[in-house]
């Protein structure tokens, strides 16, 4: 029987599933053979678990916006635009459920993903359609779209909000999303 390991840690849910799970996705190599499991099988092993890291929205160079394009400014601006060139991929911050992927005059083309803890992740302004709709599940670093300039925009950028449960205009707070985007920049 595989030995369960225990860790205080965020991940100690992926060590025991882990300790569970790889003798039998990696055959031999969990009985002393030669065959170690592929990063796939590990990866799959760890969204299951829901344990995958968390990623930065945009998938290339970006700046911060300033002034009005931060938290608050502006007529009372929602959240944090991330300034990038048109194309820039667009990726999921945290695993969840895709609850909105739409078309709206103010926001042009955009997702909301509904991540496990009931916050909401929102990514405005894509170029085209999202790549994702209403009731997919994606995981962090998954392609949502591309940065574009839809909906009410001066310019190539993605608008990230971070939205409180139960929810992006279900009863949830628009929050600061800089926090989070920081401590993802720095991973």
């Amino acid at each position: 029987m595989p030995r369960i390991l225990r860790s205080s840690a965020p991940t100690a849910g992926l060590v025991t599933l882990l300790a569970l799970a790889l003798p039998a996705v990696a055959g031999a190599y969990a009985t002393g053979g030669t065959t170690a499991p592929t990063s796939a099988q590990i990866d799959a092993l760890a969204r299951a678990a829901g344990t995958l890291p968390p990623a930065f929205a945009v998938a290339g160079k970006y700046d911060f916006g300033t002034g009005e394009n931060g938290f608050g400014g502006g007529r009372g601006h929602q959240g944090q635009d991330l300034l990038a060139a048109c194309g820039t991929p667009v990726v999921a911050a945290k695993a969840g459920k895709v609850t909105v992927a739409k078309w709206h005059v103010a926001a042009g083309n955009f997702a909301v993903v509904e991540a496990q803890n009931g916050t909401n992740h929102v990514y405005m302004h894509l170029r085209s359609p999202a790549r994702v709709a209403a009731g997919d599940r994606v995981d962090p670093g998954e392609r949502i779209g591309v940065v574009g300039q839809t909906g009410r925009a001066s310019t190539c950028h993605l608008h990230f909000e971070l939205w409180t449960a139960p929810g992006w205009y279900e009863g949830g707070e628009p929050v600061d999303p800089e926090p989070l985007l920081r401590r993802l920049a720095a991973m």
